[in-house]
């Protein structure tokens, strides 16, 4: 993976994890209250109610607790959100189609559009709160189905005052929700700036150290057995020093493409320092890695680089191989491949070192 491809991997669930704790503390605490309130009336108000409401109250209590306990089972918060709130929304509508107590249910319906908002955030909490909105209107204003009558005055204050919180509470909910995304996308952005070689747009050392090895660690059969290319840039001082610092910049960039139009999407690729880069290979030996490396030399040593209109310049590279079975086998493996990499310069550059060469070398000779 190359730059953006690699670090879209990148992500700041921490972010997210927050709105998603602000919301569960929500949902507890609101529904914590229902469930007290909604007690405290079905014993004070037994013998006032209508049983079809006390009926309806005790059922509601049940069923938040039921949902509280599935979420701790299956923790799919927006579901049970939406079933508690639901359940509310109806007992808000059934206490405003019987009046309550001294027909004041109407006031009860205040807290909604702001619990609403808050736990489940804009898109559904909108729908939500669209229907007890339209739903408390037919009741109060559409045709009679046997409710209770409020006096006209009551009605008119009421829809005031409710129509006037639910716009601010969509108004703090809409620029909260915008807040809240434009400073995930900053996080992001610096997160990845952080992990990203600026010149090449390769994934650097920290990307690898703070991302890759721990992933490796959570799913090591996605990347293990790994085989490690450490590659650097034969003769680099001397290109800047003839052709200048632009070109040798212009010659890395060119390097990181080879890199990317040799190798797997789903291979590592990081600039590790200076015109020194690291490969990591996913689900590779070193026989394999070693074949991988041998074509990767070849691309580049004939790869020509263009210095002006009437001139090319060629590079080439010495890479040294390490295996990883393991994550914490990372830095052995690095000064490993280092070693190699020694060997491959002192044998005149432009060369491949790795266990298997050698291996292959010793068995020629014998």
């Amino acid at each position: 993976m190359k730059g953006p491809k690699a670090l879209n991997a990148i992500n700041i669930n921490h972010v997210y994890l927050a709105d998603k704790q602000r919301r569960v503390f929500s949902l507890f605490t609101m529904s914590f209250i229902a469930v007290l309130l909604i007690s405290a009336l079905v014993v004070a108000n037994f013998y006032i109610y209508a049983p079809i409401l006390t009926v309806m109250l005790i059922v509601s209590d049940i069923t938040i607790v039921t949902c509280l306990y599935y979420y701790f089972r299956t923790g799919m918060l927006v579901i049970i959100t939406s079933i508690i709130l639901v359940i509310i929304a109806l007992l808000c509508i059934a206490l405003v189609y019987t009046g309550g107590k001294d027909n004041t249910a109407l006031y009860w319906l205040m807290f909604y559009p702001v619990v609403t908002f808050v736990c489940l955030g804009l898109r559904n909490g909108s729908l939500l709160v669209g229907l007890i909105y339209v739903s408390v209107l037919v009741l109060l204003y559409g045709p009679d189905i046997s409710q209770v009558h409020y006096r006209e005055v009551e009605k008119s204050r009421f829809f005031a005052a409710f129509t006037v919180l639910v716009l601010l509470s969509f108004i703090s909910e809409f620029f909260r929700n915008k807040s809240h995304q434009q400073i995930a996308d900053i996080t992001l952005l610096e997160k990845q700036d952080a992990l990203t070689d600026p010149l090449t747009g390769l994934a650097n050392r920290r990307y690898i150290i703070d991302y890759v090895l721990p992933q490796c660690d959570k799913n090591p059969q996605v990347y293990l057995p790994m085989a490690l290319l450490l590659i650097d840039l034969d003769n680099f001082k001397a290109l800047n020093d003839s052709y200048g610092h632009d070109f040798g910049d212009q010659a890395l960039l060119a390097f990181s493409d080879m890199l990317d139009e040799q190798l797997r999407i789903s291979d590592i690729k990081a600039r590790f320092g200076g015109e020194e880069f690291i490969v990591l290979l996913l689900k590779t030996d070193i026989e394999q890695a070693s074949r991988v490396a041998d074509k990767v030399r070849a691309y580049v040593a004939n790869k020509a680089i263009p210095y002006n209109i009437s001139q090319s310049v060629h590079i080439s590279c010495s890479i040294g191989i390490s295996d990883i079975l393991h994550s914490s086998q990372f830095h052995k493996a690095v000064k490993q491949a280092d070693r190699y990499l020694y060997k491959a310069k002192a044998a005149g550059r432009n060369q491949v070192m790795s266990s298997y060469h050698a291996a292959k070398k010793s068995a020629r000779q014998t």
